[in-house]
């Protein structure tokens, strides 16, 4: 079966060029949700919206206006609610069985919610979706048991704990191989390492973690 996909902007800042972004989705067949005002990130990539939600406090009303017009969908939440803009983005996901989403935006302006969207991978996870952060030159995912890359020679590649401690860590196709190591979420081991293959493969046996594919440092 197809996976269904979706494409997430929100309301933090574009880093790279429109044709950048544009490259990094233009094979898949994604519906696009601007999140209150991801919208505008959009509008700079030439992105239109399938659907726009959030408390739109970001937004003018007469753009709201606009694209509801044009037909888009608007999903209007209170200013005062328990999560973020994000999060229910990601619960609107779930209940219509979208499985793989990409996130734009997710860095710049608050460092609270720039580090809220980082954690929001384990809560997409925990609701079984597979949440990415992506942009031009940089990846952000999680982990738990095994997974391998493809094409990534010479880019940067660290691993960061949620868990308090992951174990039974081996990574393969690295600068810096491990075998049933252990890393600590309070220690810096997993940090900057480097891929010298064109696969690789991580193994965690016990707990989640981050990775952070960078192009460039």
């Amino acid at each position: 079966m197809k996976k269904k996909q979706a494409l997430i902007a929100v309301n933090g800042e574009l880093r790279g060029s429109k044709e950048e972004y544009r490259a990094l989705f233009e094979q898949k067949d994604l519906t696009i949700i601007a999140v209150d005002g991801g919208l505008l990130l959009l509008e700079e990539l030439d992105l239109f919206p399938h659907l726009i939600l959030g408390d739109l406090d970001s937004l003018p009303q007469d753009k709201v206006e606009y694209y509801q017009e044009k037909g888009v969908e608007i999903l209007p939440y209170p200013v005062e609610k328990d999560e973020t803009d994000t999060e229910l983005a990601l619960d609107y996901c779930k209940r219509k069985a979208y499985t793989e989403l990409f996130l734009i935006g997710a860095r710049g302006g608050r460092i609270d919610q720039e580090l809220a969207n980082i954690f929001l991978l384990e809560y997409a996870w925990r609701q079984g979706l597979d949440l990415i952060i992506k942009e031009p030159g940089l990846e952000i995912g999680l982990i738990n048991k095994n997974k391998k890359f493809y094409n990534h020679k010479d880019h940067y590649f660290s691993l960061v704990p949620l868990s308090e401690r992951i174990q039974g860590v081996s990574l393969q196709g690295f600068q810096y191989p491990l075998a049933d190591a252990t890393l600590l979420r309070y220690k810096t081991r997993g940090i900057s390492n480097k891929f010298v293959e064109a696969s690789a493969e991580v193994i965690v046996d016990e707990g989640i973690a981050l990775y952070i594919i960078q192009e460039k440092v």
